[in-house]
């Protein structure tokens, strides 16, 4: 029996032997023949057809943070308000106030160390899903009730004092409460810090006395929201030849590329798109990820607009001087007639969630500036 084995293995081993001599592929496994893909090429697009840049809507209301300060053409002020005090006696002395915020990114290009801030009571109600710098409210009136500085550093709390009779008037309402603008008019940088919407909200840390003893309550804040602005109208050293993508003060970005003929049996093996990024006028914060869309366009009868079941998203990384898109898919339909190539459109993923302004090159004469596209594909090989 044992014979018998050995004899069919041996014959096995023979016939693999044998094989292999004769074939390059003895088993067939057809992943292995990689010539069957053909030799890869590239094609190089720097053409751009069309570009614009568009404003869109982008209130930030209902945003997870809030930035003060004023840079590279953007300034933003914040209004806040407190009104739950029944913590605190009626009969009570309040002695002092402070604002607490905690922050998290600092917006600065200047490279400034400090920056002066200006709070006054707000003049008028407002909605935080509504207000716009544009109005009352957000706008100063009189002397400010309390001016300081900040500093540019994020590892601690940064502190306001406010003038306790103004906080005693909103508890007993001889002062009509709407609240506190925070306002900076130098340009230096502009300082995010977390909003009510997220787990280290601003703080009113109210301490009085009470029967003779101190004692202190913490006020949460009720309502709160960034106004941001552009303080230049059209902002400096940015020209026809930029192209925008920013939140905040919102901004999105089409273009449309014409895209070359390939043979039906082409395969599409990457493409992607480089956008060089300005440093110098952009405000980005350092070491963040910003989420964009990115999404086909189509002719919506005469308009162009996004279409809606070809939309992704993709990631701008701080830190590097261009912008990369995968495009793959996009050029595997546009080649392929499965979509009309309209050109797409790059935009905040999540409009009036945060603050920056990415600058992107459109020049028509720098190769290294150029928008450019790079598809690799292959075709089969001539057998």
């Amino acid at each position: 029996m044992k014979r018998i084995k050995y004899g069919l293995i041996l014959g096995l081993i023979g016939l693999m032997i044998g094989g292999c001599q004769n074939q390059k592929n003895p088993l067939s496994i057809k992943l292995l023949q990689r010539e069957n893909l053909g030799t890869e090429k590239k094609i190089v697009i720097q053409k751009l057809d069309n570009f614009q840049t568009e404003p869109i809507d982008d209130q930030m209301g209902k945003s997870s943070a809030l930035y003060v300060g004023s840079a590279v053409g953007y300034s933003s002020s914040v209004l806040l308000k407190f009104s739950s005090f029944q913590t605190i006696p009626d009969t009570a002395k309040i002695d002092k106030v402070i604002l607490r915020f905690s922050p998290f990114e600092v917006l600065n290009p200047e490279k400034q160390e400090s920056l002066a801030v200006d709070v006054y009571p707000a003049q008028a109600n407002w909605e935080e899903t509504e207000v716009t710098s544009e109005d009352v409210a957000a706008v100063p009136s009189g002397a400010p009730a309390v001016s300081a500085v900040l500093s540019p550093q994020i590892d601690t709390y940064d502190s306001l004092s406010i003038p306790p009779e103004l906080v005693k008037g909103w508890k007993d309402s001889t002062i009509e409460n709407n609240g506190l603008l925070i306002t900076s008019s130098a340009n230096s940088f502009i300082k995010g810090f977390y909003s009510r919407e997220s787990v280290n909200p601003p703080v009113l840390l109210v301490y009085f006395m009470q029967t003779g003893s101190p004692d202190s309550a913490l006020v949460s804040c009720e309502k709160d929201v960034s106004l941001p602005k552009n303080n230049q109208g059209d902002l400096t050293g940015i020209t026809v030849n930029h192209l925008l993508i920013g939140d905040g003060i919102g901004f999105a970005t089409s273009l449309k590329f014409s895209l070359p003929d390939l043979p039906e049996d082409a395969t599409i093996h990457r493409a992607s798109l480089r956008l060089a990024i300005d440093t110098t006028a952009s405000l980005l914060g350092k070491d963040r990820t910003y989420t964009l869309t990115k999404a086909m366009l189509k002719d919506g009868g005469g308009q162009l607009q996004p279409d809606s079941t070809e939309i992704d998203s993709t990631n701008l990384f701080t830190g590097h001087d261009h912008l990369s898109v995968d495009l793959t898919n996009f050029v595997q339909k546009w080649i392929s007639g499965k979509h009309a190539n309209d050109g797409l459109r790059l935009a905040p993923r999540y409009p009036g969630q945060d603050l920056y302004r990415a600058v992107l090159i459109a020049s028509e004469t720098d190769s290294v500036l150029k928008p450019t596209i790079l598809i690799y594909y292959s075709l089969p090989a001539e057998k």
